[in-house]
């Protein structure tokens, strides 16, 4: 699986190389992204867990995404009322502007491209909180497609939300099965969450 999914950086590298080439991003302001993201609506009940979670002390949310603005994700949040305190980490790629017009230039910082950079993204987030509270904290993430699956598979706690074939798919190719611990592996457990509403029974009893 790791293979397969590394393999598609250059695809995905070719993609936002057209999109530069292109310019389609070019000439958009923060607030213009910022309010693209205000429209974007989450699926029911997602914003009601992630608020329970915010409210949890000690407990520390951040968003993973291939997308290309931090401001679009965060427009995002705030459209959907996600609270924003404790703030969100968020980690992306990011589009450079220009310090003359503060427009965007069309290119990117290109920080998640495939699967392997969100697992990245949460190994390094699990040693950061382990070094700072000197112990090992338990780590939840609930992702919809295929570049999630490295990650999920990586949390104590994975919720595959939605119903992707695709991800069901290879989840039977690695012999991982839906809601039952792996010994081998500290008892992480990977969830099929086909709505919100119990997320956080699963999360609390695990």
């Amino acid at each position: 699986m790791d293979q397969y999914l590394e393999s598609l950086r250059q695809v995905e590298n070719a993609s936002q190389e057209r999109i530069k080439d292109f310019k389609i991003l070019a000439g958009v302001s923060r607030v213009e992204l910022y309010n693209g993201g205000r429209q974007a609506q989450f699926q029911s009940g997602a914003v009601d867990v992630i608020n329970y979670f915010l409210r949890v002390p000690n407990c520390h949310v951040c968003v993973t995404s291939a997308n290309w603005s931090t401001d679009f994700i965060q427009g995002a949040l705030d459209g959907n009322g996600v609270s924003n305190q404790p703030p969100i980490s968020v980690y992306c790629n990011e589009l450079k502007f220009s310090k003359r017009t503060s427009l965007s230039t069309g290119t990117m910082y290109p920080r998640l491209v495939v699967a392997s950079d969100k697992a990245a993204v949460i190994e390094t987030y699990r040693e950061v909180l382990a070094s700072r509270y000197g112990s090992k904290p338990r780590l939840v993430y609930a992702g919809d497609s295929l570049t999630d699956l490295p990650a999920l598979l990586l949390a104590d706690v994975g919720l595959l939300v939605g119903q992707s074939d695709n991800v069901a798919k290879w989840c039977r190719m690695l012999d991982v099965e839906f809601s039952k611990p792996r010994f081998d592996e500290n008892d992480k457990t990977l969830y099929r969450l086909l709505d919100w509403s119990s997320a956080i029974n699963i999360i609390e009893n695990h």
